[in-house]
């Protein structure tokens, strides 16, 4: 098919986006005038007021209310792509100058405004008016792990293909048909939200009930007896069933969109950075994900905190270590080969990167394309990182205590450390003992082992067994709590000191050949005969040498 005819497609769908947005205000105004001309009818067809009339106005109001309120009434929240750290042209020339070239390369005006943003996302959006025909200024978003973790080719190519959206007359009426998607999506998810809040209501109104019968003797009413929402659920379904329509013109809409976007960046950046580009991205994300849950908040808990710049910026470590960065690079050849959704606004990636690498090779511009990280593009990185940390951490985690990766690692799972031995020292003090490892140690020789096993938690069968039986479940659980002591013992006492690892879990570190006889050690004194000698003397000499 033609490029041409391929546009006129195109723009024929944007157009019945268009009209389907509008026939969704239409349904909603139609819904009301229907039952506001409905009870007029009732009141000019009728002599005298009957009880069903009531009831008939007040069925009424109770529809009519929610699709007043949710749909014309309720003012949504700004779009995340406002927020984010402004990077002005004085602070930041070498990307400006990046970011203006890609676009006079494009042919199309370039942004007023760049923001950088700790999501794995870049995009280009428009204030425009009259159903995006009169333009506004650009603004253009840039996440931090791309500036990470890409090159400044593959940047090349994610700024041509946000562009690209632009250099595209079919695209005219694409903020039309992302508005209706976001108006849309709203008013369901709103409807849904109070159907759930009048759940929520019934549910504490039955229990607040419920509480009341039973201080008087009556019987309680069935907890579960709250309904499904009342009729803004009703009118949620209702209003799903036409999104679906309008989701599905307007997401082929925006499938062919991508494609032509795809096509821009790699005839601005180049076929391969641009094909590059699309498998590192979802890489990206999983990275992000990952090292912000195992590596920048794992010491939240304990109110810690990497240094000022790293809690974002300590992906490109991640990246750095030669296993994960082989990991990495596995999972963006291996993509998944996923069909096409139709309520989707993007094609599976694997598609895209075939689709690109189908095309011609091209060079991307002289000059401008380079193999370096694309945060070199940034003046003073670390500080525009420590800037975006402010704007995106709450208020408490401003205030956590910041350190160095050696020190977070170990003072995080020291923090880890005294969680784990909190069951065992609760058993230790209930048995009127102290809460150390000395004192477990010397009840074990005294033959306690039972007692304090019975204090531990456990499973129902290890609670239940006797004999032979009983001692093989308690040998793992009171060896398991003896290590737990074992290792916060030697670990305050700097003994011993967790390391950090880009590539695998912390890990305890001993002295020399301490880790095998730890092992030992432990084993010895869980036996049916204890022995902790071996142990005492290793805590002894770890000890010693720290004094």
């Amino acid at each position: 098919m033609s490029t041409e005819r391929t546009g006129m497609r195109t723009s024929t769908r944007a157009l019945l986006a268009v009209a389907l947005l509008a026939g969704f205000y239409l349904l909603a105004a139609a819904v009301v005038v229907g039952l506001v001309w409905l009870n007029v009818e009732l009141v000019v067809n009728s002599d005298h007021l009957r009880p069903a009339m009531i009831k008939i106005w007040l069925l009424s109001a109770a529809i009519a209310y929610p699709v007043l309120r949710v749909v014309f009434l309720t003012r949504r929240r700004r779009d995340d792509s406002e927020e984010g750290l402004p990077l002005t042209r004085e602070e930041q020339p070498e990307l400006w100058a990046r970011v203006d070239r890609i676009a006079e390369a494009t042919g199309v005006r370039g942004p007023a405004e760049i923001r950088l943003v700790p999501q794995v996302n870049a995009g280009v959006y428009e204030e425009t008016r009259l159903l995006g025909l009169i333009p506004g200024p650009r603004h253009l978003i840039i996440g931090a792990p791309l500036l990470i973790g890409l090159t400044e080719a593959e940047l090349d190519s994610v700024l041509a293909h946000e562009f690209g959206h632009y250099a595209n007359n079919d695209v005219r009426l694409a903020a039309v048909t992302v508005s209706g998607r976001t108006a849309i999506g709203h008013t369901i998810a709103t409807l849904h939200a109070r159907a759930d809040q009048n759940v929520a209501d019934k549910a504490r109104e039955i229990a607040e009930d419920n509480a009341y019968r039973s201080a008087r003797g009556r019987k309680t009413r069935n907890d579960e007896d709250t309904g499904n929402g009342g009729i803004e659920r009703y009118l949620a379904k209702f209003f799903t069933l036409y999104a679906k329509l309008y989701f599905r013109v307007s997401e082929s809409i925006s499938r062919s969109q991508e494609y032509a976007a795809d096509r821009h960046a790699a005839r601005i950046a180049g076929r391969d950075a641009t094909a590059s580009a699309l498998r590192r991205i979802p890489v990206l994300d999983a990275a992000q994900s990952f090292y912000l849950n195992s590596y920048a908040t794992m010491g939240v808990d304990a109110g810690l905190l990497p240094l000022p710049g790293q809690f974002f910026g300590g992906l490109d470590r991640l990246l750095a270590d030669p296993e994960r960065r082989e990991e990495l690079a596995e999972l963006g050849l291996e993509l998944p080969d996923e069909q096409p959704d139709p309520y989707d606004s993007h094609p599976p990636i694997s598609q895209r990167v075939a689709a690109v690498e189908a095309l011609e090779d091209t060079p991307g511009l002289r000059g401008l394309t380079a193999d370096r990280p694309a945060l070199a593009l940034l003046r003073d990185p670390q500080q525009r990182l420590a800037d975006l940390e402010t704007l995106a951490l709450i208020p408490e985690a401003r205030q956590m205590r910041r350190l160095d990766w050696p020190d977070l690692v170990h003072e995080a799972m020291l923090a880890h450390a005294r969680e784990d031995a909190q069951p065992v020292l609760r058993a230790l003090t209930d048995s009127g003992l102290h809460g150390t490892v000395e004192a477990m140690l010397d009840a074990l020789d005294a033959g306690r082992s039972a007692e304090l096993a019975q204090r531990l938690p456990q499973s129902e069968e290890a609670a239940q067994a006797t004999g032979r039986a009983a001692r093989e479940f308690r040998r793992p659980l009171l060896r398991g709590a003896l290590r737990s002591l074992t290792v916060l013992a030697l670990a305050s006492k700097n003994a011993a000191r967790w390391e950090l690892s880009w590539s695998r879990p912390a890990a305890l570190v001993l002295p020399g050949d301490a880790d095998r006889r730890l092992t030992e050690a432990l084993d010895a004194a869980v036996a049916d005969a204890p022995d902790t000698a071996p142990l005492r003397t290793l805590l002894a000499e770890l000890t010693a040498a720290r004094s």
